[in-house]
């Protein structure tokens, strides 16, 4: 699969770039999918995107200011970032749910770089680097349709460290809600709370009663809106603009109280509380920014993880609202887009921008037809630039902390979620709590690298070291095999003697291909009895322990006190390899399979005495992984041919039946064995259920059928097909056996019945152990 993607991928590039002149006009098309569904534009949709634009702007500019504050930014920059998102994506964009902006795990990450540059460039400065080397990453990545490598981040990862960055910036937050002046919130979480409760004396009570009303009055109507106002979108109005109502209310009452404040020498307020203070109007004049080889090589860990939230951010935002809204959006597109908006935004004096849930989840609430509201929301953060920043002066910074706590506690994930995830996967929540507080205690990048790092390693060690099963029969439904390993209520009996049955549940790579092998054979040592010739001491290699090896395997398995040996044991006659689950293999696990071969055909006695029977079989093979088995020459393409007096008829349900064509009835097993056993006919590498036949042997005759590496539908059919090669082949050897129907009768009886009816051990073995 990963082979056949990855050509696709080069030749689609190549026929791409070969195509670019005459595909122009469609591609500029396709990159602009406002050109498709402007013109279909209904008039019904515009008030609903107009009252979610607005609704969302007046969310976006008190966001957009205390977001900026995380950063480490003058307030204006989160709202130059807020209008430029909300306006690019509107023309690009293939989600009608989605905003973008400033959000609040970027900011604190953008706040971490901007505090390792501090003195060496202006926080400004640091952020408008940051946003266009991010969005030169995601556009290289859109460009080249690379959205593939949002498959190696787990969703228990992107909870974790989500959550551990929404806790790192609640406790940052928390010194300005007291009023605690002078704490540096950029040092590590358990240093800011030391500092903070050293600190604890110089707290204002006006700035802790501002922010404790703000947080009081943002959590009262969330709460009562949650409970009482269900399904009434007027009221739910109320809860979504309450960030809007709270900054205009505090900002109000600080006029109120600082209008009268005092003045230094130099003309400048002496506030009562801690205020904004002054807030340019208008746009900043476009620039580059300025970027030297040293400073990206010494900023790129910080990049990296900016590049990876934003992205992991936006298109976990976009497929869950295209999900819940029953639309599809394309990923590529998206990351085009949002690179694109990210290196305009950086000649505008914006930092990165991308995706958020709570504004994306507004719009959706507020019933938003198309991507236009983003227009509506982008003239609203305008307008607040260019006319509304003399009211700002006064906001108080308790209120903003208040606004940005609310806002990112909806990111903070209960413990029900981890506790879920513990329930269900130990290595899940162990992903989660690694990207949680390595987050917290040490940074936003280590916290995605060490959940990323640790979910790979647990992927790699579930590929190095899959499940393996041994399959036993149901005693009621002998077509059936399972697996007890995991459910001991099944009712079974083992596959006949001296046939063994495995599966594994994993493609047959380099990392399990050893371990895979060792299994199988320990597995034989236990239940089967060496039939090779015994060595002599003389023999043996220095090393050789292997009797002791299979001595301690027994005893594993019948216990200490056991004295288990060959003579209790039937011989090896065949395996059985499940490879349903098995969806790829490679050279390594190609020449394991040879070597297992191998190792079971010595331990069956093949090599000390060639006649010896052994079959080596395998069961529901998918077509990729056929093939290349087939191309190893480890199983045979078969191709049906005609029996002499018997049709076979494909049903169409990936199986065949034999119809006796003299008779025009159906053939059962045992009239299909004799109708072979007398034309000289034997059963050819492929599946005896689904009656693949041909002649082995010059002149279509054979002394005996002795074939490995057959191919079968179901457990069922290798076991029939066995049973009846063994039997053809104790008939060449002893010129005496049971009859088919005996041999199928023996093979289900039951475990108690065995006693009383077993065959004999120099003969082919098919009852029950």
């Amino acid at each position: 699969m990963a082979d056949r993607e990855l050509k696709e991928f080069g030749h689609n590039v190549v026929g791409w770039f070969k195509a670019f002149p005459s595909n122009f006009p469609r591609y500029v098309v396709e990159r602009l999918p406002i050109i498709k569904w402007l013109p279909k534009y209904q008039r019904s949709w515009a008030i609903k995107d107009i009252v979610a634009g607005v609704t969302v702007g007046l969310i976006v500019v008190p966001q957009g200011m205390s977001y900026a504050k995380v950063a480490g930014l003058p307030v204006q920059h989160g709202l130059y970032s807020a209008y430029i998102g909300a306006i690019f994506y509107s023309f690009m964009g293939t989600s009608k749910d989605l905003t973008i902006g400033p959000t609040a795990v970027i900011s604190l990450v953008t706040g971490e770089l901007v505090a390792q540059l501090t003195g060496r460039l202006t926080p400004p400065e640091v952020a408008a680097i940051s946003c266009l080397c991010v969005g030169v990453l995601i556009l290289i990545l859109g460009v080249l349709r690379l959205g593939i490598i949002l498959d190696f981040f787990p969703t228990t990862v992107l909870v974790g460290y989500t959550t551990g960055a929404a806790v790192t910036i609640i406790i940052q937050q928390i010194p300005k809600l007291l009023g605690i002046p002078n704490i540096n919130t950029r040092t590590p979480v358990y240093s800011i709370i030391v500092n903070m409760l050293r600190a604890i004396r110089t707290l204002s009570w006006l700035d802790l009663v501002f922010g404790l009303v703000s947080v009081f009055i943002l959590t009262s109507i969330g709460l009562a809106v949650d409970r009482w106002g269900r399904g009434r979108f007027s009221i739910l109005m109320i809860k979504i603009s309450r960030f809007f109502f709270v900054t205009v209310l505090a900002t109000a009452i600080s006029y109120a109280v600082n209008k009268n404040a005092p003045h230094d020498a130099k003309g400048n307020i002496i506030p009562r509380i801690s205020i904004l203070k002054s807030v340019p109007s208008g746009l900043p004049t476009p620039h580059a920014p300025s970027i030297t080889s040293d400073l990206l090589s010494e900023i790129a860990p910080k990049i990296g993880a900016i590049t990876l939230a934003t992205i992991l951010e936006h298109i976990a935002i976009g497929k869950e609202f295209a999900r819940r809204n029953r639309y599809h959006i394309d990923a590529n597109q998206e990351l085009l887009t949002l690179g694109l908006a990210n290196v305009t935004a950086s000649f505008f004096g914006a930092y990165a921008v991308t995706g958020s849930f709570s504004r994306s989840a507004v719009k959706f609430q507020c019933g938003v037809k198309t991507p236009l509201a983003g227009l509506v929301t982008g003239a609203l953060v305008l307008i607040a630039i260019y006319f509304l920043t003399p009211v700002f002066f006064y906001i108080p910074d308790a209120a903003l902390s208040a606004v940005i706590m609310v806002a990112v506690g909806t990111l903070v994930s209960p413990p029900s979620v981890f506790y879920q995830y513990f329930k269900i996967n130990l290595w899940d929540f162990l992903s989660s709590q690694i990207a949680l507080w390595i987050t917290i205690f040490v940074s936003v990048e280590a916290g995605i690298g060490a959940g990323v790092g640790f979910s790979l390693v647990v992927l790699l060690f579930r590929v190095a070291r899959p499940n393996f099963h041994v399959l036993r029969q149901l005693k009621d439904r002998p077509d059936v095999f399972v697996d007890t390993s995991a459910d001991s209520t099944f009712d079974t009996v083992p596959a006949p003697h001296g046939i063994l049955v495995f599966r594994i549940e994993e493609a047959t790579t380099f990392p399990n291909t050893e371990v895979f092998k060792t299994w199988v054979v320990d597995e034989v040592y236990k239940y089967t009895r060496y039939s090779g010739r015994v060595k002599s001491a003389k023999e043996k290699l220095w090393s050789d322990d292997l009797e002791i090896h299979i001595r301690n395997l027994r005893k594993s398995v019948h216990g200490p006190d056991s004295n288990i040996t060959d003579d209790d044991l039937p011989k090896l006659r065949a395996v059985i390899l499940d490879f349903s689950a098995v969806n790829n293999i490679d050279s390594t696990g190609l020449q394991g399979l040879f070597d297992l071969r191998e190792l079971l055909k010595d331990y069956a006695g093949v090599a000390d005495y060639p006649d010896t029977f052994f079959e080596f079989h395998f069961v529901g093979i998918q077509a990729n992984v056929l093939r290349i088995l087939e191309l190893s020459g480890i199983t045979k393409p078969v191709a049906p041919i005609a029996l002499q007096g018997v049709e076979v008829l494909d049903t169409g349900k990936d199986s065949t039946h034999m119809v006796d064509g003299d008779k025009g009835e159906q053939m059962d097993a045992d009239t299909l064995s004799l109708k072979i056993e007398s034309t000289n006919v034997r059963p050819a590498p492929g599946d005896f259920g689904s009656a693949a036949l041909s002649i082995n042997g010059a002149g279509g005759t054979s002394p005996f059928l002795k074939e490995d590496g057959l191919v079968h539908l179901t457990v069922r059919d290798a076991v029939d097909s066995i049973l009846i090669h063994a039997n053809i082949w104790e008939r060449d050897h002893s010129g005496s056996s049971l009859d088919d129907g005996e041999l199928r009768r023996r093979a289900s009886l039951s475990s108690d019945e065995e006693d009383a009816q077993s065959v004999k051990k120099d003969k082919i073995e098919v009852q029950y152990v």
